[in-house]
């Protein structure tokens, strides 16, 4: 698939921010963790962030700057949301009303395709839903009499809230 840049569609959400708050993501065996441009100390996400993928690879994030204002106005080459547990990435979408990505470019988000949930989905609210090999995983424990773990908070159905 040839790679794919999306254009900030509002140049007026680029607004400046504290470049000193922004999170740089990083892989960290199987989890993640931040660390923010100019300090030494790392950070772990435990909450839901907006991110931008910028062209030459970064993943930036903050919970409240929005995405134009993270890449300063510039194209990238995915922006969306993504939700964290302890380092753990729960969910991500591509979810950005500014850059409009879509779903079959994915990938070039460099984030765990099995955590992806387009941003119709996640209207929907199948992102808070365990999908079909996780529930499959549920039935053949349930039939073995192993005990059932309790799932993260954003994949617990409504009637275990």
């Amino acid at each position: 698939m040839i790679p794919k840049t999306y254009p900030n569609l509002n140049p007026s959400a680029a607004i400046p921010i504290d470049r000193d708050q922004v999170l740089h993501l990083d892989p960290f065996f199987d989890r993640f963790r931040t660390h923010r441009g100019g300090h030494h100390g790392f950070l772990v996400p435990n909450l839901k962030y907006v991110f931008v993928r910028t062209t030459n690879g970064e993943t930036l994030m903050h919970p409240t700057y929005r995405h134009p204002a993270l890449a300063e106005g510039r194209p990238v080459a995915y922006a969306g949301e993504a939700a964290f547990d302890n380092g753990r990435l729960i969910w991500w979408s591509n979810g950005s009303g500014n850059y409009r990505p879509d779903a079959e470019h994915a990938k070039q988000a460099g984030l765990p395709m099995e955590q992806f949930f387009s941003f119709s989905e996640v209207i929907k609210g199948e992102h808070q839903r365990p999908r079909m090999d996780d529930r499959s995983a549920l039935v053949q424990r349930r039939l073995a009499g192993a005990p059932i773990p309790h799932w993260p908070p954003a994949w617990r159905p409504m009637a275990q809230r």
